[in-house]
C-alpha cells in the first residue's frame, strides 16, 4: 500500500492491460494544479488538441512558476509526481495542451483546465482535468458559493471548455470517428466535471425535444439521450461537492449519472456537501480530519485501486448532518448572506490566501474575531457547530494512533 505517487512509480502496466481507473484520474487531476502559462498552447490559441509531450514540462527554470500552491509540501509532491509520470511506461506518452486559467476577485472566480491525450496504448481517449480550489480566498469563496448558487462562474467556464473540446476534437486521432472524452477533477474540479457533462446532456435533450416537436411527436422523457454526451465516457469527482437537489432530480443529471465515479476520503467534508445520487467510494487516507481532502494522503492498494473503507468517520458524518440541517432550514437569501459573511470574516484579516492568513495568525485572529461579532445569529451558530465537531477528529486520531 502507498499513495498516488507510489502507484505511479510502481505501476508499469499500460492502459491496454490495466484500464484507466479512479487512481489514474486523480493523478491527472493533481497535475492540473500545475500552472502551464507559456509552456503549452492556451485554450484560446490551440489549433489542435493536447500536442505537447508531458516530458517537455520538465524544465527546472520553470518550476517556480509551475508549482505555486501556498503549501511547499504540495508543491514538492506535485513536482515529484510530474517526474514519476514522465518516467513511467504507463504515463510517459501523455500529451497535454489547451491550458485555460482565470482568476477574478470581481467575479469571485478561480478556474483552470487542461486536456490530456492519454495515449500509452489506450484506445483513442482524451481526459479533461479541472483544477480544484487553490489557496486563495477567492477560490474558497467560490467553493462556498456552490452551496448556495448554481451555476457559479467556474461551472459555466467548465461547460464552455468541454463544449469547445468536443467540437475541436471531432475526427481527432482517428479518421473513423471522434475520441471518447473523460472529465475529472479534485475538489471543486470534480464538481465542475459533473456540471459540464450535465450541461452537454442538457443541450442534447433540448435538441432532441426540438426535433420531436418538428415531427409532431412528444419528447422522450427517459432512457439514453443521443448526441455529443455519448462521447463522454466517464466523469470523475475526487472529493468534489455535489449539486443542488433540483439539478440532481433533473433529466440531464440522470442521463450522465451512471458514468459518474465519486471518490471521497473517510473524513470527507467538502465532497459530502450538497446532493449526489452517484455511488460514493470511500477511500482510506493517512492524514487527519479535513487534511484528508488533499489527494496525496489517499491510499492505493497493490492491485492499482484505492484502498477502501466501508463508511465515513463519525466526525465526517456529524459535520455532514450539521451542514445538511443548516441548508434545509434556512432560505436562499439567508444562505447567500451567511456565505458572504463568512468570506468577509476571513477577508477582514487582510490576506489574500489561506497560507498567509495562517502564517500571520497572531495578526489575523483578532481581526477575524472582531469581524465575526458583526454576523447574524444563524451564521454564528453554524460556525460554532462546525468548529465544535472538528476537534473530535483530532481526538479520535490520538486514540487510534
Amino acid at each position: 500500500m502507498g499513495n498516488v505517487l507510489d502507484y505511479v512509480r510502481r505501476e508499469f502496466r499500460g492502459f491496454a492491460e490495466l484500464p484507466f481507473g479512479d487512481v489514474d484520474s486523480l493523478v491527472l487531476s493533481e497535475l492540473s494544479y500545475m500552472r502551464l502559462t507559456d509552456l503549452v498552447p492556451t485554450f484560446d490559441e490551440a489549433k489542435s488538441v493536447a500536442t505537447v509531450p508531458i516530458r517537455e514540462l520538465l524544465r527546472a527554470e520553470s518550476y517556480d512558476e509551475m508549482f505555486v500552491s501556498n503549501s511547499s509540501d504540495m508543491n514538492d509532491y506535485r513536482l515529484a509526481l510530474l517526474h514519476a509520470v514522465c518516467e513511467s511506461p504507463r504515463f510517459r506518452a501523455l500529451r497535454v495542451g489547451e491550458y485555460a486559467e482565470r482568476l477574478s476577485e470581481r467575479d469571485q472566480q478561480q478556474f483552470a483546465a487542461m486536456t490530456f491525450d492519454v495515449g500509452c496504448g489506450s484506445p483513442d481517449l482524451l481526459y479533461i482535468a479541472f483544477r480544484g480550489t487553490d489557496g486563495t480566498l477567492v477560490g474558497w469563496k467560490e467553493d462556498f458559493n456552490m452551496a448556495v448558487r448554481c451555476p457559479v462562474p467556474s461551472q459555466e467556464s467548465a461547460y464552455r471548455y468541454v463544449d469547445s473540446i468536443l467540437d475541436r476534437s471531432e475526427g481527432f486521432l482517428s479518421s473513423e470517428g471522434s475520441p471518447a472524452i473523460m472529465l475529472g477533477g479534485h475538489s471543486k474540479g470534480g464538481n465542475m466535471a459533473v456540471y459540464a457533462a450535465m450541461q452537454v446532456a442538457h443541450d442534447d435533450i433540448e435538441a432532441a425535444g426540438e426535433r420531436a416537436r418538428r415531427l409532431g411527436l412528444l419528447p422522450a422523457l427517459g432512457g439514453p439521450v443521443p448526441g455529443r454526451n455519448v462521447r463522454i465516457a466517464r466523469i470523475f469527482s475526487h472529493d468534489g461537492p455535489g449539486l443542488p437537489e433540483s439539478m440532481v432530480r433533473g433529466q440531464a443529471y440522470r442521463t450522465v449519472e451512471s458514468r459518474i465515479r465519486k471518490t471521497v476520503p473517510e473524513s470527507s467534508v467538502v465532497g459530502m456537501l450538497l446532493q449526489s445520487n452517484a455511488k460514493v467510494i470511500v477511500v482510506k487516507a493517512d492524514a487527519v480530519g479535513i487534511m484528508q481532502h488533499m489527494g496525496n494522503s489517499w491510499q492505493v492498494a497493490e492491485n492499482g485501486d484505492f484502498e477502501r473503507e466501508n463508511e465515513l468517520t463519525m466526525t465526517a458524518q456529524l459535520i455532514k448532518r450539521t451542514l445538511d440541517d443548516w441548508l434545509d432550514t434556512v432560505g436562499q437569501k439567508q444562505r447567500e448572506r451567511a456565505i458572504d459573511q463568512i468570506y468577509e470574516i476571513f477577508a477582514a484579516a487582510g490576506y489574500g490566501n489561506i497560507a498567509d492568513l495562517m502564517a500571520n495568525w497572531t495578526d489575523s485572529l483578532p481581526k477575524i474575531v472582531a469581524a465575526a461579532r458583526g454576523t447574524d445569529r444563524e451564521t454564528r451558530e453554524l460556525i460554532k457547530a462546525v468548529v465544535k465537531a472538528i476537534p473530535a477528529s483530532a481526538a479520535r486520531a490520538v486514540r487510534e494512533g
